[in-house]
This record gives structure tokens, sequence and C-alpha cells, in this order.
């Protein structure tokens, strides 16, 4: 789903991010709108692409919003939290557990209506752009990826 959108650099002050967060990205098929002319893209195909995401983000906000709601109410904001306290929230955790699962699944979902667009030439075509763009930064942070793990490893590039 690289073509799609995710994020392609790590973020700032961070070589590496473990964080527990969705994969869904805030917006859907920037890259390939930003090359459309070197993907072949259509008039019609980036109208379509740009009402997809469009829809995608109408529904990921409110994912979003829901998901804000029940955070705010499994806050632990006074008292002590014990094993009645632990067991008053499974529902609401049960309840986050499911707006993350349905934001991941919108994204897959409006990633592949996008793909349903697109030829399988414009498919490869945004593989390739996404996969040189990302070894491009890599390559630039190579001298600070090795050194956050030297001297015992280094870094190479690894061809399919």
């Amino acid at each position: 789903m690289c073509g799609v959108n995710h994020n392609l650099f790590p973020r700032p002050g961070y070589l590496i991010d473990i964080s527990c967060e969705s994969i869904a990205a805030k917006v859907l098929f920037t890259r390939m709108l930003s090359h459309h002319a070197e993907i072949g893209l259509t008039p019609e195909q980036i109208t379509r692409l740009i009402d997809l995401n469009a829809e995608y983000q109408a529904s990921l906000t409110g994912i979003r919003v829901q998901f804000a709601q029940v955070t705010e109410q499994l806050e632990h904001k006074r008292g002590r939290l014990d094993n009645d306290a632990l067991v008053a929230r499974k529902e609401l955790l049960d309840r986050h557990a499911e707006l993350f699962r349905a934001e991941e699944d919108l994204f897959f979902s409006y990633g592949a209506h996008g793909h349903e667009i697109l030829t399988d030439e414009q498919i490869a075509r945004i593989d390739q752009i996404y996969h040189a763009e990302k070894d491009a930064r890599l390559a630039e942070l190579l001298p600070s990826l090795n050194n956050a793990v030297a001297p015992q490893f280094q870094f190479t590039t690894a061809t399919a």
C-alpha cells in the first residue's frame, strides 16, 4: 500500500519510532497525484482519486472523533486505579480497539478503491516512484542510521 500513502520519512528527532499507532494516512493518493504526468493519470482518474480522498477523509474524521471521545472516557481522572476500575473500562477498551481496527480497514478499503481505477502499468510506475523516493531518503539518512547501530552493524542495500 506504499503507493496509496504511508509515511515515507521518519519523524524529526527519531531514527526509530515504535509507537502503537494506525497505519492509516490522513490523506490518500498524494504521491500519485503529485506524479500524475509520470504515471499517466487521465483527468477522470485524477478527479476520482481526489473524490475518493475527500470521502475517505470525511469517514476518517468520523472515526477519529469517536476514538477521541472514547479515549477521553477511558482517562483515569481521580481515585484508585484498581481491578474494579479496569473491569469498568472493558467495554470502552473494546470500543477503542474496534475504532482502531475500523480506521485500518477504512485505509485499506479506500486504497483498494483507488487501485481499482488504475491500470497495472500505472500501479507499477507509482511503485517505482515510491521506492526510488524512499531509497533516496534512506541514502540521505545512512550515515545517521549507521551511527545509531555502529560499531556492531552496518546497513546495506538489498536487491529484490
